[in-house]
């Protein structure tokens, strides 16, 4: 009982190292009204429910993409036009002329500096725009007077310009670097729902006008020190459910769960290595993908791009979600993860090919490193309590790749039947049973993570 406490010990502390690095060094509330803003840029008219959202319209141009994010743009090219839309937004800066820039932002909200002189050729910065003393564009130089602070997220990549004699000359409509942002400032007060959230798609349409929000970069010491702490809460919450199956495998008097629960009190050391490799994968991705931002986020819109378009697993998914129902949610996220995530991906190739199931959970494990990686702020905060959620379905992709392995491990071990036939045959019935402990906890996986993305949404 003292070790159990004492490994929850370990994992509570991890999740106060991720809260510790992301309230103290990360989370900021923002300056009303730019808390919660975000815009939907396009070139295209919006649709007539926009008349009914208060938004306000502004003229954007954006600049050339970096050139190591256009390395990637081919990628996102192939999932779609939304996809490639996401993905360019993120690494091109932009340009936004803002007239009334005096009256819709504070002194307060801007790091140093002051505001652009009435028809002066002035700009003022986001906190992640690259240029700092000035920008040119199409030949037309802009001196950087001022930069907004980090809060006001939504223009961290951006250059807000004010309305002088000659600004409209930049902002063409026949240009294709030229489009409109439709600026939302305060959605989250309206609190919304299934109905708001049809509207806006019906007025601002995918992948005419792609949403957008700046993904800020998370400093490299919180970074690592949020890292830090997930892989304790990780590794604490390993070692805590086995010591649970040990626990359970001498007290369950059921046919079903007994058998699976003793073989993994009996190969408790290749259970522990298979956590260790498992999560030791997803920690060990989240670090690297630090050095290549890009690649995450060419991950990200490849995702977004699957969830648009309403197809597959992620756009079922995606439905479920967004129609606000805990219930359908957990429901579509269970039907996903069992028979398709657990038994097709990782047990089905563990029987044609023994433990092939392995290498398809640690390219799981890997590929939830890149993309979830808290490398953003906004991740950050989303992975606090998504964190429970990757540990409790690696905990059940990580039981379905034990028990496929273990037919490897019965086909060379003679105490486990007289004849090959009979240890294969062994082999297949603990993965039938297997698989039901293997649902049991991605049902508990999934109801948690219908309210915990659901609530956060």
């Amino acid at each position: 009982m003292k070790s159990l406490i004492g490994w929850l010990f370990v994992s509570a502390m991890g999740f106060i190292l991720m809260a510790f690095s992301y309230f103290n060094y990360q989370y900021d509330a923002g300056p009303a009204p730019w808390k919660d803003a975000f815009m939907y840029i396009g070139r295209e008219q919006p649709g007539p429910r926009a008349e009914d959202l208060e938004y306000v319209k502004r003229p954007v141009r954006l600049l050339p993409i970096a050139r190591r994010a256009r390395n990637f743009t081919q990628i996102t090219r192939n999932s779609g036009p939304y996809a490639e839309k996401f993905f360019r937004l993120q690494f091109q800066e932009k340009v936004v002329l803002y007239p009334e820039m005096a009256a819709d932002f504070t002194g307060q909200m801007l790091e140093w500096g002051r505001f652009v002189s009435p028809g002066a050729e002035e700009a003022v910065a986001g906190s992640h725009a690259e240029n700092k003393d000035k920008i040119t564009v199409d030949g037309r130089t802009f001196k950087v007077v001022g930069q907004l602070k980090k809060s006001v997220g939504l223009f961290a990549s951006s250059y807000l310009i004010g309305d002088d004699t000659t600004a409209g000359e930049l902002f063409d409509p026949d240009n294709k670097a030229v489009q409109n942002a439709y600026i939302f400032l305060s959605i989250k007060e309206q609190s919304p729902n299934p109905e708001m959230n049809e509207q806006h798609k019906k007025a601002f349409p995918k992948p005419q006008f792609v949403a957008y929000t700046s993904l800020n970069r998370v400093r490299p010491g919180p970074y690592y020190l949020y890292v830090v702490g997930m892989a304790l809460l990780f590794l604490g919450g390993s070692v805590v459910f086995i010591k649970l199956y040990c626990f359970l495998a001498g007290r369950i008097g059921s046919k079903w769960l007994r058998p699976p629960l003793a073989e993994i009190k009996k190969y408790k050391n290749l259970f522990l290595t298979m956590h260790l490799l498992y999560f030791g994968a997803v920690v060990l991705c989240m670090l690297l993908v630090y050095l290549l931002p890009e690649l995450q986020v060419c991950i990200l819109a490849v995702v977004k791009g699957q969830i648009t378009s309403g197809s597959g697993p992620l756009g079922a998914a995606g439905k479920a979600y967004m129609s606000g129902s805990i219930l359908r949610a957990a429901v579509t996220t269970f039907a996903i993860n069992f028979p398709l995530g657990s038994v097709i991906c990782i047990t089905l190739p563990s029987v044609i090919v023994p433990g092939a199931g392995v290498l398809v959970a640690g390219l799981r494990a890997a590929v939830w490193g890149l993309v979830l990686a808290p490398t953003f702020e906004s991740l950050s905060g989303i992975m606090l309590p998504h964190s429970f959620t990757l540990l409790l379905e690696g905990e059940a992709y990580i039981l379905a790749a034990f028990f496929g392995l273990l037919i490897l491990v019965y086909l060379f071990r003679t105490d486990e039947g007289p004849s090959l036939g009979r240890r294969y045959g062994k082999a297949l019935m603990m993965n039938v049973r297997g698989n039901l402990l293997v649902a049991i906890v991605l049902v508990i996986a999934a109801i948690y993570e219908a309210i915990e993305v659901i609530l956060a949404m």
